[in-house]
């Protein structure tokens, strides 16, 4: 499987379109959290039916958790989590939180959600990074912003998951970490007019992690974490 993971685009239009121009040339497209950017001038209900119709138009398969910015609002119908149910992927994964596509297993964890139960060589989408990993600490220093139930979940699990895909951190110590045997990886992504992405051939217990860029999106993103 050649999988393309994303994340954190906080309703960045360009960088949108660059995924939905370039999806086709990956077999899934797998969505970390942080579709909406609750900061910027365009108000919710505007993000929210263009980000449905993009996810729609999509010509691979979308997998996907939420981030904070998807979930932490008081404007329905993102409080209520209703949009949701109208993305692509929202019936893949059973109320376990997990998946089989192309017989690679995955396991969803959305911003604050329930860990599902550990699975070997299962690949999470997760929003935060597990704390006490590089990739959840930003670089330079500070506090640990990573999921403590989730690093928890890694450290003493006996049939971890082989790949964490995530995000939240906009410039973490490190974009490729480890917890134990489980390898962490965040899509890379700036605020200042770029964006790169990571791209993980999958095979199990086996990744290429080849690193990709794109031009400058001529657009200012908004701060948000």
């Amino acid at each position: 499987m050649k999988l393309l993971h994303v994340t954190d685009l906080h309703a960045n239009r360009r960088w949108f379109k660059w995924v939905a121009d370039y999806a086709e040339k990956y077999d899934v497209v797998a969505y970390t959290g942080d579709f909406f950017n609750i900061f910027c001038d365009e108000s919710l209900g505007p993000q929210v039916r263009w980000i449905t119709d993009w996810a729609n138009a999509l010509p691979r398969p979308l997998l996907w958790c939420s981030g904070n910015h998807d979930v932490e609002s008081s404007v329905a119908p993102v409080l209520s989590g209703r949009w949701t149910a109208a993305l692509p992927g929202a019936r893949v994964f059973s109320k376990s939180g997990h998946a089989e596509v192309m017989e690679l297993a995955f396991a969803q964890v959305g911003w604050r959600g329930t860990i599902p139960q550990r699975r070997a060589d299962s690949i999470v989408l997760a929003h935060a990074p597990p704390a006490g990993s590089f990739a959840a600490t930003a670089k330079g220093g500070g506090m640990d912003a990573g999921d403590m139930n989730l690093g928890d979940a890694l450290r003493s699990s006996s049939s971890p998951p082989w790949l964490v895909l995530c995000g939240h951190i906009h410039h973490p110590a490190r974009w490729v970490d480890r917890v134990g045997d489980v390898n962490i990886v965040l899509s890379e992504r700036h605020l200042d007019h770029s964006f790169v992405v990571r791209l993980a051939r999958v095979c199990p217990r086996k990744a290429c992690f080849l690193r990709g860029s794109v031009e400058s999106s001529g657009l200012s993103a908004c701060g948000a974490l």
